[in-house]
C-alpha cells in the first residue's frame, strides 16, 4: 500500500506552512534512510505534484507530476483520483474532500480570528471545506496546544483528536554563517532592529512601524523582510528615513540578517505558532515579541513581551530593550535558545511516521473487511 503527499505546497511561494512541509518531509526522508525498518514497514511514499517542479533534495520520497489542472480544483479531483488507494498527507490547511485515508495538518484558526487577512473568495471557501475536511480526517494534526483549542472550538470536533506536531527553527543552521549580509543590505551589523513576516496584516506592521516612530532615535533602524504592505513601509521610511524594507530575501541571506540585528521584533496579531521568532532564538538573537496567539505557549518567559494592540505598549517596550545591560540581554539570549532547543523537525517528522504506521494498518483493516466490488467502488 502506498503513502501519497499532497505535493501542493511545492508550487508555492515559501512561508510558514510551506516550510513546515518542507521540513517536516526532508526530516522523514533522513529518517527513512537511516531506518531501514520503517521503510519496509511504511513502504512506497509519493509526493505528487499539480506541475513539474524541481525535486527537493530527497533519496526516499518519490516525486511524481499528476497532471489535472492546478489549485483546489486538482486537489479535489486528480489529487484524489491519483491517492485514493492508499494513505494521503496534506501539510498545508486542504486536500481532498472525499479521501478516506486522509491525514491532514491545519496550522490555525486565523481564518475565524483574523478574516480581514485573507481575500473574500478564499475565505468563503476554506470556511467551507475546513470543518468537512477535519470531520472526515483519519487524523488530525496541528502545531500547538493553542491552535488545537480554537480549531476544536471552530470547526466543532473533539480538541483531543488534534496531534501536536511543532515547527522548529533547526533548519537555520544548515545555513552557513554570513557575517557581510547585513553590509550587503546597507545595514550596520548590530545596529538595526529585525522583524521577517509576509504582508498579511495579521503581521500588525503598521502598529510596529507606528511604535518604531514613537521611539525616535531612542532605538535602532529597524529592518523589515518579508513582502510589502503597499504603501504602508514606503510611506514610513519617507516619514524618518529609519524603516528599511528589504522585501523577500534568499534563505542563504536571512541567517546573516538574523545573526546581524541588535533584536527582533514579532508584532503579529494572531499566531499558531510563529517560526521567526523561534529562528531568532536559535541563532542567538533576544526577542521582543507580541503575546498573542501560541507565541506563550512556544516562548514561554524568553521573550519581552508586548500587547500588539497597544502601539504605547509596543513603543515602551522597545525603548526598555534599547536600554537593558549587556548582562541582561546576555540572559535574553540564553534563555531564547534553550527554547529553541526543544523543537526538532526530527521528533516532528517521527511522530508524523508513527501516526502513518497506524494509518496504514486501520486501512488495511478497513479494505480486509470490505468485499471487492465495494473496495472498486471506494
Amino acid at each position: 500500500m502506498t503513502i501519497y503527499v499532497n505535493g501542493r505546497f511545492l508550487t508555492q511561494p515559501l512561508s510558514g506552512v510551506q516550510r513546515y512541509a518542507h521540513e517536516i518531509l526532508g526530516a522523514l526522508d533522513q529518517k527513512l534512510c537511516q531506518s531501514p525498518h520503517l521503510t519496509e514497514r511504511l513502504g512506497p511514499i509519493e509526493v505528487l505534484v499539480p506541475e513539474q517542479v524541481e525535486a527537493p533534495d530527497w533519496q526516499m520520497l518519490r516525486l511524481r507530476h499528476v497532471p489535472g489542472g492546478g489549485g483546489h480544483l486538482w486537489e479535489q479531483g486528480a489529487l484524489w483520483r491519483a491517492s485514493r488507494d492508499g494513505v494521503l498527507i496534506s501539510l498545508g490547511n486542504s486536500g481532498p474532500l472525499m479521501h478516506r485515508a486522509h491525514v491532514l495538518c491545519l496550522h490555525d484558526a486565523n481564518l475565524w480570528e483574523i478574516p480581514e487577512a485573507y481575500a473574500l473568495r478564499y475565505r468563503l471557501w476554506h470556511r467551507f471545506l475546513r470543518p468537512r475536511l477535519a470531520r472526515r480526517a483519519a487524523a488530525l494534526l496541528t502545531v500547538s496546544r493553542h491552535s488545537a483549542k480554537a480549531l476544536a472550538r471552530r470547526l466543532k470536533v473533539a480538541e483531543d483528536r488534534f496531534r501536536i506536531l511543532p515547527n522548529s527553527a533547526d533548519h537555520m543552521l544548515r545555513l552557513p554563517p554570513a557575517p557581510d549580509v547585513p553590509a550587503r543590505y546597507g545595514l550596520t551589523r548590530g545596529g538595526y532592529l529585525l522583524s521577517v513576516g509576509n504582508h498579511s496584516p495579521n503581521k500588525n506592521l503598521r502598529a510596529l512601524i507606528a511604535a518604531h516612530a514613537a521611539c525616535g532615535a531612542e532605538v535602532p533602524p529597524l529592518a523589515l523582510v518579508g513582502g510589502d504592505v503597499p504603501g504602508l513601509v514606503a510611506e514610513a521610511a519617507g516619514r524618518n528615513g529609519r524603516v528599511t524594507a528589504l522585501g523577500r530575501v534568499p534563505d542563504r541571506d536571512l541567517r546573516g540578517l538574523y545573526e546581524g540585528a541588535a533584536g527582533f521584533v514579532f508584532a503579529a496579531l494572531h499566531e499558531g505558532f510563529g517560526i521567526p521568532p523561534l529562528e531568532a532564538m536559535r541563532l542567538n538573537v533576544p526577542v521582543v515579541c507580541a503575546r498573542s496567539g501560541a507565541m506563550p505557549e512556544v516562548l514561554g518567559d524568553a521573550p519581552l513581551w508586548f500587547d500588539p494592540r497597544d502601539v504605547d505598549d509596543l513603543a515602551r517596550v522597545l525603548r526598555y530593550f534599547a536600554e537593558m545591560s549587556g548582562e541582561q540581554v546576555t540572559s535574553m539570549i540564553g534563555r531564547g535558545y534553550a527554547v529553541a532547543e526543544k523543537h526538532c523537525w526530527r521528533e516532528s517528522a517521527a511522530e508524523l511516521a508513527a501516526m502513518l504506521v497506524t494509518a496504514l494498518e486501520t486501512l488495511a483493516l478497513r479494505q480486509s473487511a470490505l468485499p471487492v466490488s465495494s473496495e472498486l467502488r471506494a
